[in-house]
């Protein structure tokens, strides 16, 4: 059976781009952009109710929206930062057709490439990552400049196989 290995270290950069877009933390698409949308309006209107009719409760009310508004957007890529910094960033990965092994500080993990475990590319294209949701809980990103270009397309395709 044919073995690939490579190893390689994530920069906080690519941590939190791995967790960014994930999905793991909903920090863009249409929800986030509602929710952001209807505060900023409570916001508002409380804001201008408060300047035309002088009421205690419009400013309160402006500052307590405002908070959930700050808190929904400043709290999940505050803690993103934290894990990026916290993370296991030395990996090393053996590769096979049908599995591959991760090691890290954490300790090692068999993944099978079955399909249990979802994998994508995302990223831009000079940043791009292979982000793998591992089934049974787990993240792993693995930055598409870290696979030697030698082995690098025979790689994606023991990743990619069931895209």
């Amino acid at each position: 059976m044919q073995k690939l290995e490579f190893s390689y270290t994530l920069t906080e950069k690519e941590v939190y781009d791995g967790l960014r877009l994930s999905g793991v933390y909903r920090t863009t698409g249409k929800r986030a952009v509602v929710e952001t949308a209807i505060l900023g309006v409570f916001c508002l209107f409380f804001l201008v109710s408060y300047v035309l009719q002088k009421e205690t409760f419009n400013l309160i009310m402006t500052f307590v929206s405002l908070g959930v508004l700050l808190a929904l957007n400043l709290v999940p890529r505050l803690d993103m930062r934290k894990q990026a910094k916290n993370c296991h960033r030395q990996v090393k990965l053996r590769l096979y057709p049908d599995r591959f092994f991760l090691e890290t500080e954490a300790g090692s993990q068999s993944v099978l490439l079955d399909g249990s475990s979802e994998i994508k590319a995302a990223g831009k294209k000079e940043n791009k990552l292979l982000i793998v949701h591992i089934a049974g809980g787990g993240l792993l990103v693995i930055p598409l400049r870290a696979i030697p270009e030698a082995i690098r397309g025979q790689a994606l395709s023991f990743l990619l196989q069931g895209d």
